[in-house]
């Protein structure tokens, strides 16, 4: 069972409404505010962060012409495993025909010891786009070694199931030497801005994806302070954003 779901769908004057919300432990949403059409809402969690053995699932759905961005105004720190099983967090995310679905999550912040799974599951319908930020750091308090285990998978699928874009990924702290902090802006039904700004404390990389399906911009910090500043710096660029389009699977 999900902790968290939420359904945008359109009301009068096609303001986008919450039309459906359940929110159990950990998860806290605020009341939406609609600016231009598009509802706008902060998540948070009230529990401290992720621990070993825990899981948590989200699952977010946008009807037909529904337009919503979530923020969370604050990172989730994954806690030490102690020996346990790794903590799991899945974030399923689906977009109607002509929906807009914005997530933007703070990086999450890996302890020494921390072990998490985490698994991204977007689905995306005709003419629809999704704008999400997927970004960690490593934080070590007191030089302890960055001994944590990070797994997070994503997976993009049209309505028919059809692949759209997967990324793997399979880190340790302690593999990390220059760079402590990574995100990603993954912007699918989406065409690339024409110009991305220069970070003076981040390496930036934009990529286009598979079969027109969007494109990626990747982010390399020395800091999560340096991550965030990135993040702030990039977000307007891309919410709200333009009309979307989305190309046939090809």
């Amino acid at each position: 069972m999900n902790q968290l779901e939420l359904l945008f769908a359109t009301g009068s004057a096609e303001r986008t409404i919450l039309k459906e919300r359940r929110a159990g432990y950990p998860y806290s949403v605020t009341a939406p505010i609609n600016r231009a059409g598009t509802a706008e809402l902060t998540l948070q969690s009230i529990s401290g962060g992720l621990y070993g053995g825990e899981t948590l699932s989200q699952r977010i759905e946008m009807s037909c012409h529904a337009r919503a961005k979530l923020i969370q105004p604050t990172a989730t720190t994954v806690r030490r495993a102690n020996n346990i099983d790794p903590a799991h967090q899945t974030i399923a995310l689906q977009a109607g025909p002509h929906s807009n679905l914005a997530y933007l999550a703070r990086p999450l912040i890996m302890m020494p010891g921390a072990k998490l799974v985490q698994n991204w599951w977007i689905t995306l319908y005709p003419q629809a786009c999704i704008t999400l930020f997927d970004g960690f750091l490593s934080h070590s308090p007191g030089d302890a070694r960055p001994d944590w285990h990070f797994t997070s998978r994503l997976t993009a699928c049209d309505a028919l199931g059809r692949l759209l874009a997967a990324e793997r990924m399979n880190i340790r702290g302690n593999a990390l030497k220059h760079f402590t902090a990574f995100g990603k802006f993954w912007c699918f039904g989406r065409s690339p801005p024409a110009v991305l700004p220069r970070l003076p404390k981040a390496q930036i990389g934009a990529s286009a994806l598979p079969g027109n399906a969007g494109f990626t911009i990747a982010l390399a910090a020395l800091d999560g302070g340096a991550l965030c500043e990135a993040m702030e710096q990039i977000s307007p660029l891309l919410v709200p954003p333009p009309v979307c389009r989305h190309a046939p699977h090809s």
